[in-house]
């Protein structure tokens, strides 16, 4: 039987398989990060894209990203063998387009892919934006991810 882990918002879970690490999302975003070969990842439930040093690195995905790396490899997990999958991001309040509360999806994404980048490690699925909120399970078993958005089930595969 596969044990859940729940990631609260702000935080990051860590596990091997056969567990599944779950969140809630909204306009916050989901970083998946995979070891193909040892079976483990790491889910961030980003709150807001940058950090402007206020203690907590989980919340903010220019620290959260580096703090995701770092303990995997600290598992044994080696960069090469890592992917990344990105969920959430969605539009959940109507603003005017100038405020800059009504682009935090967008920018938690931008800067998720970049931290990402910037450690060599590929995005091969996302499902992002829109104005539902998400349910995803990510399976350490194979590195799937399952979305749940209006009442919709999606399945990305792809590691």
């Amino acid at each position: 039987m596969n044990s859940l882990v729940n990631v609260g918002v702000s935080q990051v879970g860590f596990a091997a398989q056969p567990s599944v690490l779950r969140t809630i999302l909204g306009s916050c975003v989901g970083i998946c990060v995979y070891d193909r070969m040892k079976k483990t990842g790491s889910l961030a439930h980003i709150l807001l894209p940058n950090n402007p040093g206020d203690g907590n690195p989980e919340k903010y995905a220019d620290t959260a990203v580096p703090l995701m790396v770092q303990r995997l490899i600290k598992e044994g997990c080696k960069k090469e063998f890592m992917s990344a999958k990105l969920a959430g991001g969605a539009a959940m309040f109507k603003f005017n387009s100038n405020v800059a509360l009504g682009q935090i999806g967008d920018r938690n994404v931008e800067e998720a892919r970049k931290m990402l980048e910037k450690h060599g490690i590929p995005v091969v699925a996302e499902d992002i934006g829109g104005n539902a909120g998400r349910v995803i399970d990510f399976f350490l078993e194979d590195g799937r991810l399952k979305v749940k958005a209006g009442g919709e089930e999606k399945l990305y595969y792809k590691v």
